[in-house]
């Protein structure tokens, strides 16, 4: 999940992830310069508004999307009215995951985005024909299973002060260590949040509030969070 803010989004897609073999523990760019050029052949690259839906779970999976900027949700619509949300994404994350040739969640815009669209039949030959971009892909899908692993730690947790703390630092690009001062972006509304975390809203804003009042966090506005003690807040983070 990168949070990465793009002035000037990439002409080419590309995927950002923790390779299988070391490198620090550091995200990187997986993909060659000829690799990119090969996707963009086969896609295109659009630029879509904030809260516009992508696409619809149960429809026809004839697209994979990458994201060059911007942020977007991805969810599922129970039978008793609410979401059940699964996962925010943001540049050089891909979407489109499908089922039998149906998508299997909504997908949603949260802020202005700028996306490749890749048709899913051109990318499987493509992946079929180069073994290497198979693996990168591949890297990627396993990247992706061990942040819903990690949700799934988050909302295990029983205090909400510390799932939601885990959230902002998983935002913080999943930083090994939180600094003081250190900025994290939070694009989304907190509803958002609270539907990711399965906490209420209201638990959400106590949390934040608790946070405020331990002085580990600041809360510049909404959509902005600024660390104040980096070490006491990982501590928070480490308590599962």
């Amino acid at each position: 999940m990168e949070k990465r803010a793009s002035s000037s989004p990439p002409v080419t897609p590309t995927l950002r992830a923790i390779p299988f073999t070391a490198s620090g523990g550091a995200e990187a760019l997986l993909l060659s310069s000829a690799q990119r050029e090969q996707l963009a052949q086969i896609g295109v690259r659009i630029r879509l508004p904030a809260r516009m839906v992508i696409l619809r779970e149960e429809s026809p999976a004839d697209w994979v999307f990458a994201i060059s900027d911007g942020c977007v949700k991805c969810y599922r619509e129970l039978p008793s009215g609410k979401r059940a949300l699964s996962a925010f994404l943001f540049n050089h994350d891909i979407f489109g995951l499908a089922e039998n040739g149906r998508y299997v969640n909504t997908v949603q815009a949260i802020s202005n985005v700028t996306l490749f669209r890749v048709p899913t039949m051109e990318l499987a030959n493509l992946l079929k024909q180069d073994g290497n971009l198979q693996f990168q892909f591949l890297s990627k899908v396993t990247h992706e299973l061990r942040s819903a692993q990690r949700r799934a730690t988050m909302i295990n947790r029983r205090d909400a002060v510390g799932r939601f703390a885990m959230f902002i630092a998983l935002m913080g690009n999943r930083s090994p260590v939180l600094t003081d001062g250190q900025e994290v972006a939070l694009p989304m509304a907190r509803s958002d949040i609270a539907d990711f975390l399965g906490l209420s809203l209201e638990s959400v804003s106590r949390s934040a509030a608790e946070l405020e009042r331990s002085g580990l966090v600041k809360f510049e506005n909404r959509h902005l969070a600024r660390i104040l003690d980096g070490a006491r807040m990982a501590k928070l983070v480490a308590a599962v």
